[in-house]
């Protein structure tokens, strides 16, 4: 008997099960990739011309208006940085945020390919929306990251002109 033979409801909690496992572990490996691995200037994370410095999200989305509902993974792994809220604006923290919005853009990006995987088990219209989910699901917290990412950027400017770029 496949999977596809199974009723629809026990396909259905197949389904949550794999995504708690997916989102769990994608998280938890994203989690472990050194910080200095992901840079703000690389293709994948810098700002696009369209992007309008990030302004273009709040324009068609509203991003101000709910992007502080969004839950954050990190109470779920260990030594996990909070990117929720900016704690304080000194230059370290700053960049450490920086390169932590590139961690978790990089980590929603990542759980969306997985959305395919359910093709193997689940009739094409379920396997549908199981991609439609995966798309839905990080497409919100990426809007997020490209929002916030250049206005932290342009923080961390101005406040290395006025007191200079710290010695690495």
């Amino acid at each position: 008997m496949t999977a596809r033979a199974l009723p629809q409801g026990q396909i259905i909690l197949i389904d949550v099960v794999v995504w708690i496992f997916l989102h769990l572990a994608i998280g938890y490996v994203t989690s472990r990739i050194p910080i200095q691995r992901f840079n703000p200037d690389s293709p994948l994370f810098r700002p696009k011309p369209w992007e309008q410095g990030g302004e273009i999200y709040q324009k068609y989305f509203r991003v101000r208006s709910w992007k502080k509902f969004l839950f954050s993974g990190a109470a779920f792994y260990r030594d996990a940085y909070e990117i929720k809220n900016l704690k304080t604006y000194d230059l370290e923290n700053l960049y450490l945020w920086r390169l932590e919005s590139c961690r978790a853009e990089f980590c929603h990006i990542a759980m969306i390919p997985p959305g395919f995987l359910f093709f193997l088990w689940n009739p094409p219209s379920l396997a549908w929306m199981m991609v439609a989910y995966a798309f839905m699901n990080n497409f919100v917290p990426i809007i997020a990251q490209r929002y916030n990412r250049p206005r932290v950027t342009k923080i961390i400017l101005t406040r290395e002109r006025q007191f200079g770029k710290p010695s690495q």
